[in-house]
């Protein structure tokens, strides 16, 4: 098939394979190593995140604790009161 100079030899062919396969595995390694780095980054994220949540679910209770207080303290003066 070379021989006319028009068809490329199998050998040929097999390089340019070889050549392809080996450009898309770098292409594959390149984005791998991008989802990796973007996976520490949204993990590291969410972690903080979860903290936040944590402290607000804190401070939502202790908000609830004042509030009930405070409702007993108004629910007592007004039962209490002179008529």
């Amino acid at each position: 098939m070379a021989a006319n100079g028009h068809d490329p030899s199998r050998l040929d062919r097999l390089e340019a394979l070889v050549e392809v396969l080996v450009n898309r595995h770098i292409e594959f390694e390149q984005e791998h190593r991008q989802l990796l780095t973007a996976q520490v980054v949204l993990t590291d994220r969410l972690d903080r995140l979860t903290s936040r949540v944590d402290r607000i679910a804190q401070s939502q209770l202790e908000t609830n604790e004042k509030l009930n207080a405070l409702i007993s303290i108004v629910d007592e003066f007004i039962r209490n009161r002179p008529r």
